[in-house]
């Protein structure tokens, strides 16, 4: 299932782009590089019993519509990409179980820690008939998190059911392989000439960016991430946030990360780290259009800051739009170097080059904490016929960091997941309450409270 991917090898076959390795080579048992969603619906007390049987048959229905029904796959010594490999059945009693949930958040907190098997398809569901939810995560080689909305959109109701596979995908043998690798590699060896000077010329306009970007600052809560989470949970309506962001010039990512800047400073001050200079965040912007295809990768790096030393919340909410703007410019830049077609060996590469930068200790990464919006459906979604309450973002924290707020649209409200390295905040439900406490404050100074 290509979903407009140009990167078909044969039928059902389908190459892993450079950008998508690269989420497999960057995961780590501290940092599972998956994206994630709890799904909260409105099912009665009387039926949830049967809840993980109905969402089986939900995903057994539409899987074929997605790219989750597959394994990954790696090419004979490296010369091509990793692919993807379509199956005609997966073990949806494996993939799809049930959980307790007396203390929902901390039981995904666990969860989120538990790491893919991509030998299998990329996906895992954790159903908690108690709470009336189901936890799926799904690896982010697979697509980033516009594309998980549409994966999530697939496998609503939304979508229709869909026929099952006669089989699983022909992989070609080791010959067949390695030809249609060169043959492919031939096809695209002009292409991939351009895509080089083109990276050239954008690393010579991005010097004009030099000095630009704040560094990021070193707190007690700085350090290579552990394997400990916490997670938590909050929902504002969406009609009176936008209010709010349109009353003080701003838009709704705007208010957002303002909302989150003044939510940490709250906490750093509370913990005596509140560095002078301030946090920065490494979130991602979309470049997907649509000759990418619906799933895959296609985010560039931006790393504006929070202003987090200035104490007045509308000069701090001045500060981050500007250096918003400013990573906004140079983001077309950043696209020429990550939309990198495969090369000869390119995979193999990679691997080697990850595998000495693990030995070395890695890389610093700017960032303090990651900070997202990603968009949602605006609409009324449904699942095996019960009603979408929340779809709660569950997001990854990437190495080095100690906390990342996700938030997603659903129907009138934005639900925003908080994840944090519990190592580090042990409390991440005061995080939450604290911006739930910036968006009331940005609410009183805009006068849209009332």
């Amino acid at each position: 299932m290509s979903g407009g991917d140009p990167l078909e090898l044969v039928d059902g076959v389908r190459r892993v782009r450079p950008d998508d390795h690269f989420m497999v080579l960057t995961e780590t048992d501290a940092s599972p590089m998956h994206v994630g969603a709890l799904v909260v619906l409105d099912v009665p007390h009387s039926e949830r019993a049967g809840l993980a049987g109905r969402i089986r048959h939900q995903f057994a229905a539409r899987l074929p519509a997605t790219p989750l029904l597959a394994r990954l796959v790696e090419a004979p010594d490296g010369f091509d990409s990793d692919v993807w490999v379509d199956l005609a059945a997966a073990d949806l009693d494996a993939l799809i179980v049930e959980e307790g949930s007396s203390d929902l958040g901390q039981e995904v907190a666990r969860i989120n820690l538990q790491r893919l098997d991509l030998t299998g398809p990329p996906f895992k569901v954790h159903v908690f008939p108690d709470a009336a939810a189901f936890y799926l995560k799904m690896h982010h080689c697979v697509a980033d998190g516009i594309g998980f909305q549409e994966v999530l959109r697939l496998l609503s109701d939304d979508n229709a059911p869909v026929p099952p596979r006669s089989a699983d995908a022909r992989l070609p043998g080791g010959e067949e392989w390695r030809a249609l690798s060169e043959a492919r590699f031939a096809a695209e060896a002009q292409a991939r000439s351009d895509q080089v000077i083109a990276r050239k010329a954008a690393l010579a306009e991005l010097e004009a960016f030099t000095g630009e970007r704040a560094e990021t600052p070193q707190l007690k809560l700085s350090g290579p991430t552990t394997a400990q989470r916490g997670y938590a949970t909050t929902s504002v309506a969406l009609k009176p946030f936008r209010a709010a962001a349109q009353a003080l010039d701003a838009t709704v990512n705007d208010l957002f990360l303002a909302c989150a800047a003044w939510a940490l400073r709250d906490h750093l001050l509370a913990i005596d780290d509140l560095p002078a200079t301030p946090l920065v965040v490494n979130s991602a912007r979309s470049y997907r259009r649509p000759e990418h295809g619906r799933f895959g990768n296609r985010i560039v790096a931006i790393h504006p800051h929070l202003a987090t030393h200035l104490p007045e919340p509308i000069e701090r909410l001045r500060a981050i739009q500007a250096s918003m703007a400013c990573e906004l410019r140079r983001t077309a830049l950043d696209e020429a170097l990550l939309d990198a077609l495969e090369k000869p060996y390119g995979a193999r590469d990679r691997r080697a080059a990850f595998a000495d930068r693990t030995r070395g200790g890695g890389r610093v990464l700017p960032g303090n904490v990651t900070l997202s919006n990603v968009p949602g459906p605006g609409g009324e979604r449904r699942w095996a016929g019960y009603r979408q309450v929340h779809n709660f973002p569950v997001p990854i924290i990437g190495s080095g960091r100690f906390l990342n707020i996700t938030s997603r649209r659903s129907g009138a409200n934005l639900d925003m997941g908080v994840i944090a390295d519990a190592g580090k905040i042990a409390d991440v439900e005061r995080i939450a309450r604290r911006f739930e406490a910036a968006v009331a404050g940005y609410a009183a100074i805009a006068g849209t409270d009332r």
